[in-house]
């Protein structure tokens, strides 16, 4: 038996369950991980893989600069326990990262574990680690093309990171060029920073449940928001995507294809409204 261990956020669970969907529930690996690992599987088709459900959200030595180092030591001690009672009927622990959380977690427990080498993709990496662990050969799918024929779009501007949240301007300059070109917008505002928007797009949406996020940016010909979970989920479902970065991206944590087929915006934040456009232009306008 393999233990899986998600730990990490709904964007990092999501990566991470989407892969050990592709081995199958023989594989005879167990998936540890939080309440928030067990929710978002529910949007992984055909997991078939048992979660063994450690702690309620993600551990405070994952989120230090929010919880602290207090409650960091507490959570690892509880989280190391667990972990010590699974090593009794396991041969090894799979991480979603290395360092020393690793060593802290399973150091001392006699068995074996593996991490993703950092070297080209987030999605590649994890997904070799386990072809090698399980003896596989998963296949990933690029982020899918803009389609010739654009009618609607969903945005998210919101980011559980502050700093990767889409600026208002930026926003607003987006939904005017969408409007322009007869697009209809659903605005996502889980933040309700945006308000001013409501009568500017056609669908303005506050309060939405995952579950209803995830049906919208499943239903639409265009996904279009910040580094954040919902570009995982288009990716997932299959529905072409456009990431908006603040600054320089860090495409290492992109979608696989995304990066090479240009299918995001870096500095938006910078740019004045007419290089905004042209800069979508020329991005929707690749096949």
């Amino acid at each position: 038996m393999i233990h899986h261990l998600s730990l990490l956020s709904f964007g990092d669970n999501l990566i991470s369950l989407s892969l050990l969907a592709k081995l199958g529930e023989k594989s005879g690996v167990t998936i540890v991980g939080t309440a928030l690992t067990q929710r978002i599987a529910a949007f992984v088709p055909d997991l078939g893989i048992p979660i063994v459900v450690v702690s309620d959200h993600v551990p405070a030595f994952y989120d230090l600069r929010k919880r602290g180092p207090r409650a960091a030591m507490e959570e690892l001690r509880t989280l190391r326990q667990a972990i010590l009672r699974l090593s009794e009927d396991g041969d090894g622990f799979v991480f979603e990262k290395g360092g020393w959380r690793r060593h802290l977690l399973v150091g001392a427990t006699g068995r074996r574990s593996w991490v993703p080498s950092r070297r080209r993709n987030v999605y590649e990496d994890r997904r070799d680690v386990l072809n090698v662990v399980f003896d596989d050969a998963i296949a990933l799918e690029n982020a899918q093309p803009f389609g010739s024929a654009l009618r609607t779009v969903t945005i998210n501007p919101a980011s559980r990171v502050e700093a990767k949240a889409i600026p208002p301007q930026t926003l607003r300059s987006i939904v005017t060029y969408l409007r322009r070109r007869s697009i209809d917008v659903c605005l996502l505002d889980p933040d309700r920073r945006h308000g001013d928007l409501r009568h500017d797009v056609g669908d303005y949406r506050t309060d939405t449940t995952l579950e209803e996020a995830l049906a919208l940016v499943e239903g639409c010909d265009l996904y279009v928001g910040a580094d954040s979970l919902m570009v995982h989920v288009a990716y997932q479902r299959r529905t072409p995507l456009l990431v908006l970065y603040n600054n320089e991206p860090n495409l290492y944590f992109a979608p696989p294809g995304a990066a090479e087929r240009g299918h995001y915006l870096e500095h938006v934040g910078r740019r004045n409204e007419q290089e905004l456009w042209a800069a979508l232009d020329e991005r929707l306008a690749r096949p």
